[in-house]
């Protein structure tokens, strides 16, 4: 939708930028309720589907507004951004870092340091985005036995819970969980589900990846936010310069939106995160 004073181009890249917004947060949404045994796998598929949607366009936000600002605000063709890009996350994000010392900004890191398993985060959600958003159906069609999406998860999301939880905490948890079975029941038999490698899981393996998989949800948004944080600063910092240009040049009608606007939430801390159990209606208000 157009508005007075404004570029029409400046609506296209605010719709986008309120894409890009939602689809992050509601996608942390589904992540938090996202689980197994629970009829609430689909949460899973749908945080991944919104998650890597949202990635995808905050970083292609980043590197259509560069080509603007060092083109005169002529603006890529879809070939090239096809071409140059696709869907590829991983080729997105790591051009979008390459900016940052051409936008500088004095609260971004320049090489923000990312952990292996940030890294496995990015590749995750490059290969989602790509291809394994079909695995199901493609798995029906033609099978090659490939590990699922959930059995990837799975083993991500336990390396995160791991890295960040002190191994006592772990230890501790796992014993209070077989005391509640003791105490409350249901008894530690076989069920009739299998792990990703067709062993048949007790009920206790079923519980603790349960709680597994909800202690680590928070954990994954907070390294989500840690490696999107520097986009935000890289962004802000675009959208000062555009304004130096757009004053110096006399254009009258705004052409490149104040993103840090839409993205502030890439600034919340860890402890915020861990707490916080909704998104979208909190920073939709």
């Amino acid at each position: 939708m157009n508005q007075i004073g404004f570029d029409k181009k400046f609506s296209l890249l605010a719709q986008e930028a309120h894409l890009a917004k939602n689809t992050l947060l509601s996608g942390f949404d589904l992540l938090i309720k996202a689980n197994f045994f629970q009829d609430k796998d689909g949460y899973f598929y749908s945080a991944f589907f919104h998650i890597s949607i949202g990635m995808e366009r905050i970083l292609k936000l980043a590197v259509v507004t560069h080509y603007m600002l060092s083109n005169n605000y002529l603006t890529p063709t879809i070939q090239k951004l096809k071409s140059d890009f696709g869907h590829d996350i991983r080729t997105l994000y790591s051009e979008s870092l390459k900016l940052m010392p051409i936008y500088r900004h004095p609260n971004a890191l320049t090489t923000p340091t990312r952990t292996d398993n940030d890294e496995a985060l990015i590749d995750f959600f490059t290969e989602y985005g790509v291809g394994s958003r079909y695995f199901n159906l493609n798995e029906i069609c033609e099978a090659k036995m490939n590990r699922s999406p959930l059995d990837k998860w799975l083993r991500l999301a336990s390396s995160i819970y791991e890295e960040y939880t002190p191994h006592q905490v772990r230890e501790k948890s796992a014993m209070n969980l077989m005391y509640k079975m003791d105490k409350e029941g249901p008894r530690n038999g076989f069920t009739p589900h299998l792990d990703e490698y067709g062993h048949p899981m007790m009920v206790f393996d079923c519980l603790y990846r349960q709680y597994l998989i909800e202690k680590s949800a928070p954990l994954i948004i907070w390294r989500f936010v840690e490696v999107l944080q520097p986009i935000y600063f890289l962004l802000e910092a675009m959208a000062r310069k555009a304004a130096d240009y757009e004053t110096e040049n006399k254009i009258a009608s705004m052409v490149i939106p104040h993103y840090e606007d839409f993205f502030y939430f890439l600034l919340a801390d860890k402890f915020t995160i861990k707490r916080r159990k909704k998104w979208l209606d909190t920073f939709n208000r």
